[in-house]
């Protein structure tokens, strides 16, 4: 496609999109005890190699990815507070926000008694954090928050006897923290064309190699 007609494709486009007021990032830290009753199945008696591991969910047990954004509630209007920021004056607001974290168990085994091994997966446990943050969050933002990182480590607690009396869980979540706002803009670009498709072709035809030190020599 020649540069002219390249040139009649450029519009001026009107795009729906969201403002980043401002972006930092935060951690939280939780920790709880989960007694063994509470997992839905009874662990085998004696049960042996027990291992337990904990990941992120929602509130209903599915696994959620990186980068998945959480629900946040505003527990408290917003107050300005003034900061000195590299020698000039500039004036945030304090937000105060509640966010829950949901975090699933699953305890592997052997049963000595059958020899098999089981799987017990616990319901959802959750992880209530009260939070704050000074941001840019001007009247008409909203505040974003994504998981960026997720790390648990779960713990087996026993007696004397060796029996398991419950499961020590630890999550340290890294946070996006954002405040946006829906705006509209004006951009010159250039139109999207569909590229030339790709067509699988025939190979040429192969000639064998000869020899020539022998033939014709």
């Amino acid at each position: 496609m020649g540069a002219n007609a390249k040139q009649i494709l450029q519009e001026v486009l009107c795009v729906n999109t969201e403002k980043v007021y401002d972006w930092i990032l935060g951690d939280s830290t939780g920790s709880t005890t989960i007694p063994v009753g509470d997992l839905p199945v009874t662990i085998p008696a004696d049960a042996v190699n027990v291992n337990v591991r904990c990941f992120l969910t929602d509130a209903e047990g599915t696994p959620l990815p990186i980068n998945t954004e959480v629900a946040v509630t505003e527990t408290a209007p917003r107050q300005d507070r003034q900061f000195e920021v590299n020698g000039s004056l500039v004036m945030l607001q304090r937000v105060m926000f509640r966010k829950t974290i949901y975090v699933v168990l699953e305890v592997t085994g052997t049963d000595p008694a059958t020899g098999t091994m089981f799987l017990i997966t616990s319901d959802p446990v959750s992880f209530n954090f009260m939070e704050m943050a000074f941001l840019c969050a001007p009247v008409g933002t909203s505040l974003v928050v994504r998981i960026s990182d997720f790390s648990c480590l779960a713990v087996i607690n026993t007696d004397d006897t060796g029996a398991i009396l419950s499961f020590g869980t630890q999550i340290f979540v890294c946070q996006s923290i954002q405040t946006i706002a829906p705006v509209t803009l004006e951009l010159t670009a250039d139109l999207c064309m569909p590229r030339e498709a790709i067509v699988e072709q025939c190979p040429a035809p192969v000639i064998p190699p000869q020899c020539p030190t022998i033939f014709p020599g």
